[in-house]
C-alpha cells in the first residue's frame, strides 16, 4: 500500500524561518478568538471598503515574503536527501494545507524535481481535484502535489474563512457521495460513492480525497485545531464507513510536535483522532525534523 504525506504550516515554518504563524496573519485585537477560520471572517467583514481579493492578497502577501529559495533554512538535515527518502517509502503523493510554494522549492530547487503535469485548471475557487505532479527523471521518482486549501496562482481558491471552508466542505461530500458534477462543461463527474469503490477497490484518482481510504496517511506540521473542518470531517467519514466495511485497511497517522501539542492541553483533539481511528505518535520537531517524520513511516 503506498504511503501519503499530509503537511501543515508547521512544515513550511520549518522551511523557512520566518514564515508567520496563522495567529501572525491576524490583528493581536482579536487574539481571543482560537478558531482561525472564524478569525479571518471577523477581519475581514470589519475591514470597510476592503473586498475579500484585496483581504487575501495582503494575507498571501505576509506569507510570500518569506519564502524563497535563498531562504531556505540549510540547518535542517536531509534537505537533499528529501526526495529519495520520498521514493524510498513509496510516496506519490503529498497533500498539503499550505497556500505557498515551499514545497514546490524544496522539491525543484534543492531535490532536482520539476514540474510534468498540472491538472483542473477549471477548479477557481476550490480544490478538490487539482494537483501539480513533479518528476526526477534521475531518481525515477514522479510525486503529486495536492494543496487542498488554496495556491497563490489562485487567489481565490486561498481558504482562510469559514465561508470558504464549509463550501470546500460541500463539493467534497459530494464527491464522497459519489454525487460529484464539476461546474466546468467538459469537467469530470464523478458517480460512485467511496463505499463502492472500497468495496471493489476501484478507485477514480481524481479527488485527493480517496487517498484517504486506499492509502496509508501520515500527517505531520499540521496542529489538526478543529477549524479544520473538512478534514475532521473526511476522518471521521472515514471511522463511519469502516464500522460498516472491512475492506478499509489504511493507516492514518498522525505524527505532532510533543513540545507543541500538549496531550493534556489538547484532550479533545487526541481523543477524537483515537475515536476516528487516528493513531498518534510523538516526535521531535527540531533539525532532524525530516529524517524524524519518514522514520515513523513503514
Amino acid at each position: 500500500m503506498d504511503n501519503v504525506l499530509l503537511l501543515g504550516n508547521g512544515f513550511s515554518r520549518m522551511l523557512f524561518k520566518d514564515m508567520p504563524a496563522w495567529k501572525e496573519l491576524f490583528s493581536s485585537m482579536h487574539s481571543q478568538v482560537k478558531n482561525y477560520t472564524i478569525l479571518y471572517e471577523i477581519c475581514w467583514l470589519n475591514s470597510a471598503g476592503v473586498s475579500e481579493a484585496d483581504k487575501k492578497k495582503e494575507l498571501a502577501k505576509k506569507i510570500k515574503e518569506s519564502v524563497s529559495a535563498e531562504k531556505i533554512n540549510w540547518e535542517l538535515k536531509s534537505l537533499r536527501e528529501f526526495g529519495e527518502k520520498l521514493k524510498k517509502k513509496h510516496i506519490y503523493n503529498i497533500i498539503t494545507t499550505n497556500y505557498d510554494n515551499g514545497i514546490d522549492i524544496l522539491l525543484c530547487d534543492i531535490c532536482g524535481y520539476k514540474a510534468a503535469k498540472k491538472t483542473s485548471a477549471d477548479e477557481k475557487v476550490y480544490s478538490i481535484r487539482t494537483y501539480t505532479e513533479y518528476e526526477n527523471k534521475k531518481l525515477g521518482h514522479k510525486v503529486k502535489i495536492w494543496k487542498i486549501h488554496g495556491e497563490f496562482n489562485r487567489i481565490a481558491s486561498i481558504m482562510f474563512g469559514y465561508d470558504q471552508y464549509c463550501g470546500a466542505l460541500s463539493k467534497l461530500s459530494q464527491y464522497i457521495k459519489g454525487s460529484y458534477k464539476s461546474s466546468s462543461k467538459n469537467g469530470p463527474m464523478c458517480k460512485t460513492s467511496i463505499m463502492d469503490k472500497c468495496r471493489y477497490n476501484e478507485f477514480d484518482g481524481v479527488s485527493w480525497a480517496e487517498l484517504f481510504f486506499n492509502s496509508n496517511v501520515y500527517i505531520a506540521g499540521l496542529g489538526m485545531d478543529f477549524s479544520e473542518i473538512d478534514l475532521w470531517w473526511l476522518l471521521n467519514k472515514r471511522a463511519r464507513i469502516k464500522k460498516e466495511l472491512s475492506k478499509i485497511s489504511n493507516k492514518i497517522c498522525y505524527l505532532y510536535n510533543k513540545k507543541y501539542d500538549d496531550r493534556e492541553e489538547k484532550k479533545d483533539i487526541f481523543k477524537a483522532l483515537e475515536a476516528f481511528d487516528v493513531g498518534t505518535f510523538e516526535i521531535d520537531w527540531d533539525e532532524d525534523f525530516i529524517n524524524n517524520i519518514f522514520d515513523k513511516i513503514l
